[in-house]
């Protein structure tokens, strides 16, 4: 992507994790990125005491790193890449989503890039707890690959909520809008956005026996939400043809339903590779989606995702902490937030 300078690459023992060095190296290819490709492990306190009799404990995780570092320098320098002979190369030890978050705020990276640890490819399937920590908390755009999909990414969906233009929300959509057309104009893909929408309440206006409303009128405020939908979508394309000129103009659907059950249904329809997304923070936690809607979408969907935080959000990953438990709740008070997204 364009003034991209050091891309992220997660590289865990299992199935497809390649797929993320494949992605990463053709956008390093394409914006001249250097890349640090790492591994976490999160077991080696358990397995150096389970075999302290045997072996010094410091000894044995010193080990175990070192020969997993060469092995992914072996694969590295293997591949037919300059961008991979001398992509940087670590194996850290701790948290996984902890030390993920900070190497690539430590490092300066402007994108981190793994596959999905969800379990299998069909909707219904949630995201691994270390997708979810990363959605939530680094505050560095995440792209989780969905390793049983094989296909290119020849089908990108961006989605803005139309009716929330405050400033915070705009300066998201904006910046949702500009990543998705990088990642299209790079992969040659075509670029799809999508906006949903609804009038709330209508549901009790049209049913319930207490409202009394008359449906005209009903009709009349669903007709008035949906141009002000239509309208807040048009001033973004506006916006878009006039900051954006470089990209393929985009297909701007506006769809009536709740975001839960639309953008899944259009990702299958639509037959879409990777989802480009917004997320905030709620006001009072710092580093959480805001309410459920979000991560109810993407435990519906069967395609890669990249997640995008506003500028200036706030992580609750403290750079400087020893680790954190991954099952803990996500309100970790003693996490001190100092891991900011790029403003």
């Amino acid at each position: 992507m364009t003034n991209r300078k050091r891309i992220l690459v997660v590289v865990q023992q299992q199935p497809g994790s390649e797929r993320a060095i494949d992605h990463a190296l053709a956008m390093a290819r394409q914006s001249d990125a250097d890349l640090t490709v790492i591994d976490v492990y999160s077991y080696l306190d358990a397995y150096t005491k389970a075999l302290s009799d045997v072996i010094d404990g410091s000894e044995l995780r010193q080990l175990v790193l070192e020969h997993r570092k060469d092995h992914l320098k072996r694969y590295l320098a293997s591949r037919d890449d300059e961008k991979a002979r001398t992509a940087e190369v670590k194996v850290l030890d701790g948290v996984p989503f902890v030390e993920i978050i900070r190497e690539a705020v430590n490092t300066g990276c402007e994108l981190t890039v793994k596959v999905s640890d969800r379990e299998g490819g069909s909707r219904n399937r949630n995201f691994g707890s270390t997708d979810m920590h990363l959605i939530r908390k680094s505050p560095i755009p995440v792209w989780t690959i969905n390793a049983a999909r094989k296909d290119t990414a020849r089908r990108v969906l961006a989605t803005v909520d139309p009716l929330a233009m405050d400033d915070e929300s705009r300066d998201l959509h904006r910046k949702t809008l500009k990543v998705a057309a990088e990642l299209a104009e790079m992969t040659n893909a075509r670029l799809l956005v999508l906006s949903t929408w609804q009038l709330i309440g209508e549901e009790s206006m049209r049913n319930s026996p207490f409202l009394k409303i008359d449906d005209a009128r009903i009709d009349s405020l669903v007709d008035e939400t949906d141009n002000r939908a239509r309208n807040a979508q048009s001033l973004l394309a506006r916006w878009f043809e006039r900051e954006v000129p470089h990209a393929t103009i985009p297909n701007w659907h506006v769809i009536k339903g709740t975001a839960r059950q639309v953008i899944p249904d259009f990702v299958e329809a639509h037959d879409i590779e990777l989802l480009v997304m917004g997320s905030v923070a709620r006001a009072d936690i710092p580093g959480l989606l805001i309410g459920s809607t979000a991560e109810s979408v993407l435990g519906d969907i069967n395609c890669s995702v990249l997640t995008v935080k506003p500028d200036g959000f706030v992580s609750p990953i403290a750079l400087d902490q020893t680790g954190l438990d991954p099952a803990a709740p996500d309100e970790e008070e003693d996490a001190p937030p100092v891991a900011h997204a790029a403003a």
